[in-house]
């Protein structure tokens, strides 16, 4: 490639799209619109004379010269974070932004009540939370806090457990009023179920539900916690669902054999950040509300 110089913002929006395979993946990454990031790559393309990516159906695909730059361009992220880190750890205010990120219906009903307790402690801290299912990278910092369902299985993560959820199954007054309480000894035969998709794993209500009602019917699958209870608030079926979200619905629960499981959230966030003081007000905020 010459003597071509090629800078770490430059190579931002290259990693963006080897990772996301695609101008819109890499522009929602990135915050930035996908125009833009197209006349970034093409910028970056005529500067060192050589296509990055193969434009496919599929979606952009590394050239052989494109494979080689990425572990350059990974080594220069490596770098680069960790001296945004380390400047962002010499953070000394209660000022700025915190970058968070969650499950959709933990950032509704969990999360989102409490920023009002930590807007009137904090004000001149600014939240930016982002709820969705895909899992934004600490280390990459594309978030500075990320709730889960699981522990952080990296070890430059800091985390602690913030909160266990309650589950129980839930029906709405009109459904039982029409079918009747479910009879699990004929495996809740005449009922119908509201699920989450299969395809999302470690949902521990959902063998328990499908083991308790095996001969009730498939209603809906869905891969929104929010959209089954709107289900079954309609009188769709049966739904297992956080005790938070159900009863400020006006839900009524169904008495089960066994308890529904309980899902523990865990709050992860980079060890070189955690002693940033708006970052650690947020956690111990959080921490102490959920708690309660």
């Amino acid at each position: 490639m010459g003597e071509v110089r090629v800078d770490w913002d430059d190579l931002r929006y290259f990693l963006a799209i080897a990772r996301q395979g695609t101008l819109s993946g890499a522009a929602r990454q990135l915050g930035v619109s996908q125009p833009t990031v197209g006349r970034r790559l093409e910028a970056l393309e005529t500067r060192l004379g050589t296509r990055l990516f193969q434009r496919t159906p599929a979606g952009y695909i590394p050239t052989e010269a494109g494979t080689g730059l990425v572990a350059g361009a990974e080594r220069m992220e490596t770098e680069a974070l960790a001296a945004e880190r380390a400047a962002t750890g010499l953070d000394v205010g209660l000022e700025g932004t915190v970058r968070v990120t969650s499950p959709e219906w933990v950032g509704q009903w969990l999360l989102g009540p409490q920023l009002v307790g930590f807007h009137d402690a904090h004000p001149g801290i600014t939240v930016e939370l982002v709820t969705d299912a895909r899992l934004y990278s600490l280390t990459r910092r594309e978030a500075d806090v990320a709730f889960r369902f699981h522990r952080f299985d990296q070890n430059e993560i800091a985390q602690r457990r913030v909160a266990t959820v309650g589950f129980g199954l839930y029906a709405a007054p009109a459904y039982l009023a029409r079918r009747g309480a479910p009879d699990f000894t004929l495996g809740a035969a005449g009922h119908s179920l509201i699920l989450m998709n299969e395809s999302f794993g470690g949902l521990a209500d959902l063998p328990w539900l499908l083991a308790l009602a095996p001969e009730a019917r498939h209603a809906l699958r869905t891969n929104s916690r929010d959209l089954q209870a709107v289900a079954c608030g309609g009188g769709t079926g049966l739904a297992a669902l956080p005790h938070i979200m159900a009863q400020a619905r006006g839900l009524v629960a169904v008495d089960t054999p066994t308890p529904a499981p309980p899902r523990e959230i865990w709050a992860g966030v980079h060890r070189d950040a955690q002693r940033t003081p708006r970052i650690r007000a947020f956690l111990d905020h959080m921490a102490q509300a959920l708690a309660r």
